[in-house]
């Protein structure tokens, strides 16, 4: 798969270690929400970045400072600078354009669930999003999130909305409400906590899986998830909770 030449049109400060990334692309992209791509930076590097949005040729990453690439990125590109993509990559969440559904994320595994909250709402489905963070500083996107549908805040330090965790939130929120899919993205424990919950009530979950992706093509391994087997790259990033359910504890799940 060749690379695709963007652009950056606009970078906007979120929090004091995530930026958002407007770029044009020459060609344009159809990708599904939950894909990826590769970002290329000649003589940097390259890392997998989820899709916060997509439309035509412009295309949004949130992108936290976490490693050699990201610091780059947040020190040294300004609009104007080119980068390199090659996706859209991986398979995407299933939607369904009816029901209600319910969205999950910690921090900034938000991103592939504004996309996804974009097509759920364009489709006719009700979109509810908890979105969790660790203090009053680190929210963001909570304004992009309610032009699409109900939104609650959990932070574990302030008073932004909830005070805890936005596990002790979804626990809270499942009880008394009802919906049609869950979708979670976020730290791999978050995401295995809220499979586990959702399918011993019986309901339909799919959760967005990290793992350090050097290829991108389901080739070298290294993203694999054990002892499944599974390649987050080719196989994911999105995962039904049916198929990580020997991860979850299976018996405890049917019993």
């Amino acid at each position: 798969m060749s690379y695709i030449t963007g652009v950056i049109e606009r970078i906007r400060n979120l929090t004091k270690s995530i930026k958002e990334y407007e770029i044009f692309l020459e060609d344009c992209v159809k990708p599904e929400p939950g894909q990826f791509v590769m970002l290329w930076i000649p003589r940097i590097g390259e890392i997998p970045l989820s899709f916060a949005d997509a439309e035509d040729n412009i295309i949004r990453f949130i992108v936290a400072r976490v490693g050699r690439v990201t610091g780059y990125m947040h020190e040294r590109l300004m609009a104007g600078d080119k980068v390199f993509i090659r996706g859209p990559l991986g398979r995407g969440f299933r939607w369904a354009p009816s029901g209600r559904a319910l969205l999950v994320a910690g921090g900034y595994g938000l991103a592939p669930l504004h996309f996804l909250a974009k097509k759920l709402r364009a489709a006719g489905c009700g979109v509810k999003a908890l979105l969790g963070f660790k203090s009053d500083d680190d929210v963001f996107y909570r304004e992009e999130f309610e032009r699409l549908g109900e939104v609650e805040i959990s932070v574990e330090h302030g008073s932004s909305g909830y005070r805890g965790t936005v596990l002790d939130l979804f626990r809270n929120v499942i009880q008394g409400e009802i919906y049609d899919m869950v979708y979670v993205c976020g730290k791999e424990e978050l995401n295995l906590a809220v499979m586990r919950e959702c399918l011993i009530a019986g309901l339909p979950v799919e959760a967005s899986f990290e793992r350090r992706i050097r290829c991108g093509a389901g080739i070298c391994g290294s993203c694999s998830i054990e002892p499944l087997g599974l390649r987050v790259c080719k196989d994911g990033p999105i995962f039904d909770g049916r198929m990580i359910m020997p991860m979850l504890g299976a018996e405890r799940i049917e019993g």
